[in-house]
Parts: structure tokens; C-alpha cells; sequence
């Protein structure tokens, strides 16, 4: 569609041609009268002798000059006019294209700002500059600040398997723009020395641009955007552009990152609520079948000796002494549960006889065993070590509550100690039926109770205690199934032979 501007400029080359083509018409005439006018004055009739031929010459050409003048005056106006509307031609189509790019970076950020999803959000982030700025390929490089890591997440035009590479800040053109903070723009060959380990393309890149995705001046990442095929050459104002689009894309990278956190916080606490209930509810159940027992014997004494022989008497002592001794454990492993989780455990640094700690456990939990045995192994050489006595007690006794809570009477329990790379390793094996392959990540977790708890008194909270029991000590605790049948949960204390 033509402008006025166009118009005008059409009229004013058509002007300049209807000049061009007068003067030559007119010089046309002149010498023609120049050339009559010579012709004349060589002839001898009377009318023409009372002609001044070097008057008409004179004339002639005092008209062709003024005539040029004027005609060099028009041009140069004309000249002018039509140089002032090139520029403001010029001037106007780069603005169109202003427009266009500003209405392209406007779509595009409404685009990517249209949604919280990660990886929605890169994938548009990638295709809306390979558009905006016709590459042929684009891609996002995010930051890990902690690593100081720049980590390849999105990509549009390469290969899906480049995904995931690293550079570190620093490195490659992209770890040079991350650390500058600045846009780069190249063309052609790059200049390894100035970037540091560049990984150099197996393809050849025509021109490209690498600009950094900035929020509130903090890097959040890198965009790059190449041409490795036809004419086009990036300019300063190709950078601009990429420049205010990689703002706009670092604001909606920022805000999915925390939308993304935020809702990994809700299922965290979705989590730890639904565990919080299970654990309320579980803890009610398990201290309401002791308490009841407690009760009820209580009230049967109540009654007088009279009514009972001093055996059943003693029975019933019997009874209440257990079941209290049961609310008593579990309300002792909530308190050190809740105060390895605050504060963690204070550990005393002793000489550790590790067979006779064993023994003594092996001991304490005798009355809980019923038909189920007991077996200990122990190497040759266990050498002497250095520890906190109470802490491996506390974690064997819950290991070997555990094991009795998941194995049939009748079966065997084993307590094995072994010397290993730098760690003593303290191992309990039941012959139970395992642990689900979906649980071993996370029987270690507070409050985790097995799907196989049933009526048995638990709180989930005996293998959170043996974890962080071993782990302030610099150890570690892990469970695994045993080939045949049973599971092992092993805790490990590190190999110190020095206070």
C-alpha cells in the first residue's frame, strides 16, 4: 500500500525527468539556431547583412547559461526533496519495523507469562525468540548458583540429547555472558582465547546472539539464539531486542521457579500433615490398648485381695507393669525423637566394647522375644572404637524391637558386627517378610510405620531415631532385603580409634 510519502516521491522524480528532458530539448534548439545562425552570416543577401551575427551567437548562449542555471537550481531543489523524503522513507520503514518487533516482544511476553509451568515456560521462552528474531536455533541455559553452573534446560532446533550439559560460569561464550552480565553478539569464527574452554560447533554459525536472562540485576540464566543457515546477519538492534525479550523472559523464569517451590512446599506440608494425622491417630490407638489393660486390672485389684488368689494377683501386677512399661517406651522414643529433631543428640566420646553393648540389649529385649531366638556374630579382629555409648544402645534396641515387631515367633533374629572400610557396621536380620521394595527409600522417615503394622504398637518413630542416632556420630543407616526372606537395616559408626 503506496503512502503520501511514496506519492510524493514519485512526483518529484517525475519532475526531475520532465527537467532533464526540457534541457535537452532546448539545447536541442539553441544549437540548432547556433548552427542556422553560422549558416547565414556566410551568405551576402542585403536583409541579412543588417543582422549582428556575433550579437545572436552572444545571445544564444547568454540564454543557455541563464537557462542552465535555473535548470542546476531546480535540480539541486529537486535533489534535496527527493533525498529528504529517501530519509524519511528510510526512517519510516525502520520504525514499521520497530513496531513490529515491539508488538512481537509484547505477544511474546504475554505468551510467557501466561503460565507457571517450568517447562511450558522455557519452551515458549525458546520458540518466541527463534520467531521474534528469525534464528534457527534458540536456546535457555539456567543458573545453578550453588554449583555456579550454568545447565542447558530448553532448546529449540538441537538435538533433544544435548539437554542437561553443563558449562560452568566463566567458561564458553555462555558462561562468559552469565559472569559479564552483558549481550554478545558473533559473527563467523570465535575467538577462543577470549572465551575459555569454547566447545567449537560441528556445524558452522553464521551469526549469533547470547544475552543474559537478568531479574532484578540477579542472573537467572542465559539465551542464546543462532543463524546457521541463509543470508541474514544480526545487528545492534537485533541485540536490543533479544536484550528487553530476555528480560521479560527471566521475570517469568524467576516467577515458575517460585511457583514450582511454592508448590513443592504445599506437598511437603500436605506430607507431613497427612503424617501428623497418621501419627496422632496411630499414637491414640497404640496408648489406648495399654491404658484400657492398665485400667481394667487396676479396678479388678480395687476389689480386695479377697477376690483373687495371690498368684492371680501377681498376674495382674504383672500385666499393668508391661503395658505401662510400654507407654513408657513409646512416650520415651517421642521425646528423643522430638529432641534429635530440635537441638540433636549430646554424644560423650567413650572406648566402646561393642560385644558387650550387644550383649546387654540382646538382654533388655529377652521378655519381648516369645518363641523368636536371638543370634550374634561378631569378627575375629573387631578393633577398639571410640563412641557414644547411649546412642549405639538406643540404636540396637530399636533395630531389635523392630525386627521382633515384623518376624514370627519361631524364627530368627541376627545381630552381626562388622569391621569394613573405615566403619564398623552394626546389622539386625529378621526372617520376616520384608520391606515393599516403594518403601525402603523411606522407612528412615518420622512417623513412618510399615503397611504391615496392623494392631502392633508403633509410632513410626524407632528407625527416625536409629538414622539420626547414627548420623550425628558421622555414621549412616540404610535397610535392604535379604535374598531368601527378612530384611536387614544396618547403622554404621565411622572407624576412629582415638578419642
Amino acid at each position: 500500500m503506496k503512502t503520501r510519502r511514496d506519492d510524493a516521491l514519485d512526483h518529484v522524480l517525475s519532475r526531475r525527468r520532465q527537467l532533464v528532458s526540457l534541457v535537452l530539448v532546448l539545447f536541442v534548439l539553441i544549437a540548432a539556431g547556433v548552427v542556422v545562425v553560422s549558416m547565414a552570416a556566410g551568405r551576402e543577401e542585403s536583409a541579412i547583412e543588417l543582422l549582428d551575427f556575433d550579437v545572436l551567437r552572444i545571445s544564444f548562449v547568454g540564454l543557455a547559461i541563464v537557462f542552465a542555471l535555473y535548470v542546476w537550481h531546480k535540480e539541486r531543489d529537486l535533489r534535496r526533496t527527493e533525498q529528504a523524503l529517501i530519509e524519511a522513507q528510510e526512517r519510516a520503514g525502520a520504525l514499521r519495523n520497530r513496531l513490529r518487533e515491539l508488538s512481537a516482544l509484547t505477544d511474546a511476553g504475554h505468551a510467557v507469562s501466561a503460565t507457571l509451568s517450568l517447562d511450558h515456560v522455557l519452551q515458549v521462552i525458546v520458540g518466541s525468540a527463534k520467531e521474534l528474531l528469525g534464528a534457527t536455533e534458540a536456546s535457555v541455559m539456567l543458573l545453578d548458583p550453588e554449583e555456579q553452573m550454568l545447565r542447558l534446560a530448553a532448546t529449540v532446533g538441537l538435538p533433544d540429547e544435548l539437554l542437561g550439559q553443563t558449562v560452568p560460569v566463566g567458561d564458553s561464550v555462555a558462561g562468559w555472558v552469565a559472569a559479564q552480565g552483558k549481550p554478545i553478539m558473533l559473527q563467523g569464527q570465535v575467538p577462543e582465547d577470549r572465551f575459555p574452554h569454547f566447545v567449537t560447533k560441528v556445524r558452522e554459525v553464521r551469526s549469533a546472539i547470547s544475552a543474559p536472562l537478568l531479574h532484578e540485576r540477579e542472573p537467572v540464566g542465559v539465551l542464546n539464539i543462532s543463524i546457521t543457515e541463509g543470508e541474514r546477519i544480526y545487528t545492534d538492534q537485533d541485540i536490543e531486542a533479544l536484550t528487553v525479550f530476555a528480560g521479560h523472559a527471566a521475570t517469568a523464569i524467576t516467577n515458575a521457579q517460585a511457583y514450582e517451590q511454592e508448590k513443592q512446599a504445599r506437598a511437603r506440608l500436605a506430607e507431613a500433615d497427612a503424617q501428623r494425622r497418621e501419627f496422632v491417630a496411630a499414637l491414640t490407638h497404640d496408648l489406648k490398648a495399654p491404658l484400657t489393660s492398665i485400667l481394667g486390672y487396676t479396678r479388678l485389684l480395687s476389689k480386695g485381695k479377697e477376690h483373687f488368689t495371690e498368684e492371680q494377683s501377681r498376674g495382674f501386677v504383672d500385666v499393668i507393669d508391661r503395658q505401662g512399661q510400654k507407654i513408657l517406651d513409646m512416650v520415651q522414643r517421642l521425646v528423643m525423637a522430638t529432641r534429635l529433631e530440635e537441638a540433636g543428640p549430646v554424644l560423650e566420646r567413650e572406648r566402646l566394647d561393642i560385644p558387650e553393648i550387644v550383649a546387654d540389649q540382646v538382654e533388655m529385649v529377652q521378655g519381648m522375644l516369645g518363641e523368636r531366638t536371638i543370634e550374634t556374630r561378631f569378627p575375629d579382629d573387631l578393633p577398639e572404637i571410640y563412641g557414644d555409648r547411649a546412642s549405639v544402645e538406643h540404636a540396637l534396641v530399636n533395630l531389635l524391637d523392630n525386627a521382633i515387631k515384623y518376624s514370627d515367633d519361631g524364627t530368627g533374629i541376627t545381630v552381626e558386627v562388622l569391621a569394613a572400610d573405615g566403619e564398623v557396621l552394626f546389622s539386625v536380620i529378621d526372617e520376616g517378610p520384608g520391606i515393599a521394595e516403594d518403601l525402603l527409600p523411606h522407612v528412615f522417615e518420622r512417623y513412618r510405620r510399615g503397611a504391615e503394622d496392623g494392631d502392633m504398637a508403633s509410632v513410626g518413630l524407632g528407625l527416625f531415631i536409629v538414622h539420626s542416632l547414627a548420623a550425628a556420630q558421622g555414621g549412616r543407616a540404610w535397610a535392604e532385603n535379604e535374598p531368601d526372606r527378612g530384611a536387614r537395616i544396618t547403622f554404621s559408626l565411622p572407624y576412629r580409634r582415638e578419642r
